[in-house]
């Protein structure tokens, strides 16, 4: 099959991809061929330095964004192995994007890189594509309030806790997703009964504190008062957890998967001098949670 194809690791499927995107679904749609993304199981970065980067999404979470937000119908996951790392850059091009995946036009950023050492430039891909009789399209920067759209820029939003600048960046909320597992019952003890997800592993953690957020499951959002972090008034070591309360729910949850949608920081994780106090301020946090929601 010909195909359109979109390179690039995409972390985040943020507003500066989607510009990639929407460029080879109109280029697709123009030349009668298939629009594809190509993407990796493992980010290039942590195979070449064997320093994880923090993701903001997993390959599988990418590939639905780039499916639902932008109508690609068809996500390749490769494998970003030393194989993969050690391919010089016109080998890829012919033997990877060409032939093997069939690209008759192919898109990548102002920034990607490929090959061994990362010597393929987008001037390289585009020169060698045009070669090969195969188009290529380089784009541009995306720009927000005159600030470019990066993964890493929105990494460092994340870690602030500052979601509302984040899902601007992103053109959608950020989002953790994962099976509910058993706690410790101690909020239902406590009048505010729980869902708890693990921080799912290799991610980028939002700052430790409390926030307005949506929990997705069976595709209904239900506002709901999320902590992330260490609880420290009522568990003591262990690994963060990331521990919502349903504003308007009833029912249980245990080992469904869900998704929470990071809406806005409303204050640090601290520790309370009772379960009394600590029950006052999640009342507190429910009504600020409302709020921000509403």
């Amino acid at each position: 099959m010909d195909r359109v194809l979109a390179l690039g690791f995409f972390d985040g499927v943020h507003l500066g991809h989607g510009q990639l995107f929407k460029y080879a679904a109109r280029q697709a749609l123009r030349m009668g061929a298939g629009a594809c993304a190509l993407t990796y199981d493992t980010h290039p970065k942590t195979q070449i330095t064997g320093r994880p980067v923090p993701l903001l999404c997993s390959a599988e979470e990418r590939a639905g964004l780039i499916k639902s937000l932008y109508r690609i119908p068809e996500v390749i996951i490769d494998p970003f192995d030393d194989k993969t790392a050690r391919i010089p850059w016109r080998d890829y091009i012919d033997s990877v994007i060409i032939k093997r995946l069939g690209a008759v036009f192919v898109v990548a950023g102002h920034d990607f890189t490929f090959g061994r050492g990362g010597k393929g430039t987008p001037t390289l891909l585009k020169e060698h594509c045009i070669s090969r009789g195969v188009g290529c399209a380089v784009i541009p920067p995306k720009r927000v309030g005159g600030v470019r759209v990066s993964s890493t820029y929105i990494r460092g939003l994340v870690a602030e806790g500052d979601m509302e600048q984040a899902a601007l960046f992103l053109g959608h909320r950020y989002r953790l997703s994962g099976i509910v597992e058993h706690g410790h019952g101690l909020g239902r003890k406590f009048g505010f009964p729980t869902v708890n997800l693990p921080m799912p592993p290799g991610r980028q953690s939002p700052e430790w504190g409390v926030y307005a957020t949506l929990v997705l499951w069976k595709g209904k959002a239900y506002p709901a008062v999320t902590n992330v972090g260490f609880r420290p008034t009522v568990a003591s070591g262990g690994a963060p957890t990331v521990e919502s309360t349903l504003l308007d729910f009833e029912g249980d949850l245990y080992g469904e998967p869900i998704g929470v949608e990071f809406v806005r920081f409303i204050r640090p994780e601290r520790k309370f001098s009772s379960p009394e106090a600590l029950t006052r301020q999640v009342t507190q946090d429910m009504e600020a949670a409302r709020g921000a929601l509403e």
